[in-house]
């Protein structure tokens, strides 16, 4: 093999590793994403220049192709035409006729020259790109960018093509990508693997969030420890003495009435002879029920309060809900020393709050009840009943063969406890297990 042999060879090489900065320099641009670029754009010079260019697709593929393009052609062109002579007479030494050997030097090195153009020319510069494509764009961006500057004649030519092409098939020309949508960036986000469980737990709670309602979280109004204007202080401050709350609505006239709010702070303050708690009132915030959680719990940030009343369509009082239940829907129960601690739930049978919603339910117990007009328990089983329920009241939750709800405790009209019983066919039932009778629902005016 002599010096114009690896002269040869050596260029042919040459020309796939440049072909292979063009690959590796396109889907390095391709890969960057917003949060990237806008990084690279506070970054200033060098950064920001990858990014101009990168925001610029119609220009940085064409000047891409243009040099792939070039670079495949005399990677293929050049080295069949120069080494195949030089491969010739070996293959004629081997037996070949020289005709034929003359035809298989070039075939074969045709086949090889295409094989290290997809190693060394796309597919190894491609995954590095692919891994590293911040810093790839970084290093190559400026080079392209000048290149394009070289080829603009071509390149004008090129968009001006691409365009009307692109059009003609209801494209346009000038959109980045699709816009992810929540589903996909949800997606994207809980099955990374470097995030560890619990923060994909949390990152999915708050996707969660944003399409549940207030009224999905709040305390119902019959739950409510409410405190009237009227009401002596001393009086008010006899009946929080036994309540585990913080703050409570302050109603008017009726319930529907809700003047504002009192913090037990306020009945710890030396009053007036005869002062009512209409005398220590504060402004309380009112959030439609349709509101969704992290809007309002942006609100409640805002303007730094703890308790909001929830309001239906009319205007009456449909509950409460406070800070802590809000943020509970992000990060799940916060429990403080005070708080009882609930029981484990059977996955089989047990007493659970009829209040909690039926995601909870299913949480909790295992028992999944169908999707329909309710949020919680007590609810899909007025709605199973069709009328009010009585205790001993009993429902399936779901199927007939599905395990089933038992009204435990009503109060008045509300229902406060259910158990749930398993199969009638279920083995290994050995009884009941009663759970969280002490516990809390989440929307509660505590603080």
């Amino acid at each position: 093999m002599d010096s114009g042999t690896l002269t040869n060879l050596g260029l042919v090489l040459v020309f796939i590793v440049v072909g292979g900065v063009f690959a590796g320099t396109e889907l390095a641009l391709v890969s960057l994403r917003e949060s990237q670029l806008r990084q690279l754009e506070r970054d200033g010079g060098r950064g920001a220049k990858v990014a101009a260019v990168a925001r610029d697709p119609n220009r940085f593929l064409a000047a891409v192709q243009i040099g792939v393009t070039v670079a495949g052609f005399f990677s293929a062109a050049y080295g069949a035409s120069t080494l195949a002579p030089d491969l010739a007479p070996v293959l004629v030494g081997l037996g070949l006729p020289e005709g034929l050997a003359q035809t298989v030097a070039l075939v074969a090195l045709t086949l090889v020259v295409a094989f290290l153009s997809l190693v060394l020319g796309e597919l190894v510069p491609k995954r590095i790109a692919l891994q590293r494509s911040a810093a790839v764009a970084r290093l190559v961006g400026p080079p392209l960018d000048r290149f394009a500057q070289a080829m603009r004649p071509v390149i004008w030519l090129l968009s001006v093509s691409t365009d009307a092409v692109v059009r003609l098939f209801g494209g346009d020309p000038s959109a980045r990508s699709e816009e992810m949508t929540n589903e996909e960036l949800r997606d994207l986000v809980v099955t990374h693997r470097d995030l560890p469980e619990a923060e994909r737990r949390i990152v999915a709670d708050v996707f969660d969030a944003s399409d549940r309602s207030v009224k999905e979280v709040m305390r119902p109004r019959g739950e409510v420890a409410f405190l009237a204007a009227d009401l002596p202080v001393t009086t008010a401050r006899e009946q929080v003495a036994a309540l585990p709350y913080s703050r409570y609505p302050v109603t008017g006239e009726d319930f529907d009435d809700v003047l504002g709010f009192l913090h037990v702070r306020d009945l710890l303050v030396p009053s007036p002879a005869g002062a009512t708690v209409r005398d220590l009132v504060r402004p309380v915030l009112a959030a439609p029920s349709t509101n969704r959680v992290l809007t309002t719990m942006a609100t409640m940030r805002r303007e730094g309060v703890h308790l909001a009343v929830v309001v239906d369509e009319y205007g009456g009082t449909d509950g409460i809900v406070t800070l802590e239940d809000l943020v509970e829907e992000l990060v799940g129960e916060i429990r403080d020393e005070y708080d009882a601690e609930a029981s484990p739930v059977s996955r089989t049978t047990g007493s659970v709050d009829a209040g909690i919603t039926i995601e909870e339910l299913a949480e909790r117990t295992g028992v999944v009840v169908p999707e329909g007009p309710y949020e919680t328990a007590a609810g899909y089983v007025l709605w199973r009943l069709g009328r009010l329920a009585r205790v001993g009241d009993v429902v399936p939750a779901g199927d007939e063969d599905a395990a089933r709800l038992e009204v435990v405790a009503v109060d008045r009209r509300r229902i406060t406890r259910l158990r749930v019983v398993a199969p009638t066919n279920a083995a290994g039932l050995v009884g009941t297990a009663e759970a969280g009778t002490n516990a809390q629902p989440s929307a509660q005016p505590t603080g």
